[in-house]
């Protein structure tokens, strides 16, 4: 048996042998100097999202834009489309894809209930995919909206490692849900970690849960959560890219919030948007890996920088998630950048409606932020809280009346604002002028040319009451390809 093997590998070998001969020959070893070749940006034509469930088993609503900005080429067709995400090994009844098309204008489309199969149907919950083609792709924002139009949660893009950072049962939650959702045309499989200030928890049945193409899975996370005071979850995928959506809340009731997905483990993390509230805030930290972790906390507000924990430390071992009252912020608005000598999850709960509002670690904003969901009137008011922890930044504000398109179309109204280096800058963004009052609009977030970083969120707040916030992650509209040189990288038999 051996032998027949040791003929093709010794053909390999010659056939090796022959390559890098050829190669050598036709390209020198130490080749002279030439034109250097850079990467090429490209417009962005093809983009997917998932959103998780609506709430309860009836209709809801998805605020989406593409191509907020007027950089999209012109003369190229696109479309968005909305097709469900139904629960796994559930027959339904047919559900027609939802169709959307024209770039720059903000839409709010309601997305049907589901009902099973059979002689007596029963309503059924089911996750939606968005994807958008040709010039709808560009910056796609899509977002679970309540009625009025306010976003709950971001549809994400869908990964092979996620992150979240929430409060555990003795904060008041009584119920976490995890939604799966796989937009893709083959399988899925995903393991799930939890831990909580006690340490690893082992979740079950939660190592290998497959999802299949185009459906939703959805596990119960809430027996993890006993006890403790901070629960944070890691989505990863061995085979193939799901997207993922966490729900928490009481026990019972229906006041349930949406965790924000946060960015990957990181040394060093910038949580924006911390509104400024009746109560105090809290931060959540998770260590994921085995060695210890020592985490120094700067707030960036208005005044500008200081260590709203003095000269403490927040040490963790390995492996361990714990929360901290944020009480010295008081009554202002800032950012927190965190610094560690091992990498970290962050996130922050700011006390609002429900169990809280969230916000999580982002990275910069590079090219601009969309936020579809906002609305103002009838006792709303729309923020956008901007920090800049290195350079002073500079950065336009865009406000998209619901039907309407941006880049100076009718129906949008801009702004620029300067945010200091090291500082915060709080901005109102009412809605455009000629809104329908209580309407929806969007928010566009470009930072201009040379600004220095800048990290963003939009707070909604009716009084001194903190209802929403969703931290701005970037939407691009081009990607950079990098450049292609004519070289054997690998030979395989």
């Amino acid at each position: 048996m051996r032998a027949l093997h040791l003929v093709p590998a010794a053909a390999v070998l010659v056939a090796l042998g022959a390559i890098g001969g050829a190669a050598q020959w036709s390209h020198p070893a130490a080749p002279g100097p030439g034109p250097a070749i850079s990467s090429r940006p490209v417009a962005v034509t093809a983009a997917t999202r998932a959103c998780p469930p609506a709430l309860g088993t009836g209709s809801g609503r998805v605020a989406l834009i593409a191509a907020a900005t007027s950089g999209t080429e012109a003369g190229r067709a696109g479309q968005a489309e909305l097709t469900p995400l139904p629960p796994a090994g559930v027959p339904l009844r047919t559900v027609a894809p939802i169709s959307q098309a024209g770039p720059g204008v903000l839409s709010l489309l309601s997305v049907p209930a589901a009902s099973t199969t059979g002689k007596k149907p029963t309503p059924v919950q089911v996750g939606w995919s968005v994807t958008a083609t040709g010039t709808m792709a560009p910056a796609l924002e899509a977002e679970v909206a309540q009625s009025s139009g306010l976003a709950s949660v971001r549809c994400s893009a869908p990964g092979s490692d996620l992150w979240f950072a929430g409060p555990g049962q003795e904060e008041g939650v009584g119920q976490i849900q995890l939604d799966l959702m796989n937009v893709d045309t083959l399988s899925a499989s995903v393991n799930v970690s939890v831990i909580t200030d006690a340490g690893p928890v082992l979740a079950g049945d939660d190592t290998g849960i497959i999802v299949p193409p185009h459906q939703t899975v959805t596990e119960a996370l809430s027996s993890v959560a006993a006890g403790s005071s901070v629960v944070a979850i890691q989505v990863r995928t061995s085979i193939g890219r799901v997207a993922a959506a966490v729900l928490e809340g009481p026990a019972h009731g229906a006041m349930t919030s949406w965790l924000p997905s946060a960015a990957p483990p990181s040394t060093r993390q910038v949580i924006p948007g911390v509104p400024p509230s009746s109560g105090a805030a809290g931060l959540f930290l998770m260590v994921p890996g085995n060695d210890n972790a020592r985490v120094s906390v700067l707030a960036i507000t208005p005044q500008g920088r200081y260590r709203p924990l003095g000269s403490q430390t927040i040490d963790l071992p390995g492996q361990s998630a714990s929360y901290s009252a944020l009480t010295p912020l008081g009554g202002t608005a800032a950012a927190l950048e965190l610094t560690s000598n091992v990498p970290v999850i962050a996130a922050v709960v700011v006390p609002g409606s429900g169990i809280g509002a969230f916000t999580a670690a982002t990275a910069p904003i590079s090219e601009q932020a969309v936020v579809a969901g906002n609305v103002g009137g009838s006792g709303l008011t729309a923020t956008v809280v901007l920090s800049a922890p290195a350079g002073a930044a500079r950065v336009r504000l865009t406000a998209v009346a619901s039907g309407a398109g941006a880049g100076g179309a009718a129906g949008a109204a801009s702004q620029v604002v300067s945010v200091s280096a090291a500082h915060t800058l709080v901005v109102s963004v009412p809605p455009p002028p000629g809104a329908k009052r209580g309407s929806a609009y969007a928010i566009v977030i470009t930072p201009l040319a040379g600004s220095g970083p800048v990290y963003a969120a939009r707070v909604e707040q009716s009084q001194n009451s903190v209802v929403s916030i969703v931290p701005a992650v970037t939407a691009l509209t081009t990607i950079s390809l990098p450049p292609v040189r004519e070289s054997y990288d690998a030979v395989s038999p």
